[in-house]
């Protein structure tokens, strides 16, 4: 099992955080999908800043397995911080056994649990887990557009 980054994972992008309580602010996170990953492999795609809340999200994915489609993704809630390293585990709050990657398109999540995730007073990541790999992995990209606001 890896865990990928994004570009805003890795520090390379401002992350926004809203200014006041109550406020919300939507940026959108997205990285690329190697043809090499494998099963149980983590994309650490977007953060849920310190004391802020998921309003709303919208995940867009390219058409990630050609041929007869297989793979299937978990998207949810990163154990540990945004952004740091180590063994981590994800969650599947916002989608599970989710297979937007066999064709492409776009889905707000329908899973209840999506919108009851609560604040911390600490950054988290909004992961994708690799639940089963590409039958014929062809690279593309994944992005997620999130809306947060701050309790």
């Amino acid at each position: 099992m890896a865990i990928l980054k994004s570009e805003a994972a890795k520090g390379l992008v401002n992350v926004a955080f809203p200014g006041s309580a109550g406020e919300a602010i939507t940026q959108r996170y997205s990285m690329t999908v190697p043809t090499t990953v494998e099963a149980d492999d983590i994309l650490e795609l977007a953060p849920i800043p310190p004391n802020c809340r998921v309003v709303d999200m919208v995940v867009d994915c390219d058409d990630l397995d050609t041929g007869t489609p297989a793979i299937v993704v978990d998207i949810g809630i990163m154990s540990g911080e945004w952004g740091e390293g180590g063994a981590r585990t994800v969650g599947a709050e916002f989608f599970s056994a989710s297979n937007i990657g066999q064709a492409g398109g776009v889905a707000r999540p329908s899973l209840a649990s999506a919108y009851r995730t609560g604040t911390s007073d600490k950054a988290r990541s909004i992961g994708v887990k690799i639940a089963t790999v590409a039958a014929t992995a062809q690279a593309g990209q994944i992005g997620i557009t999130l809306t947060v606001a701050a309790s």
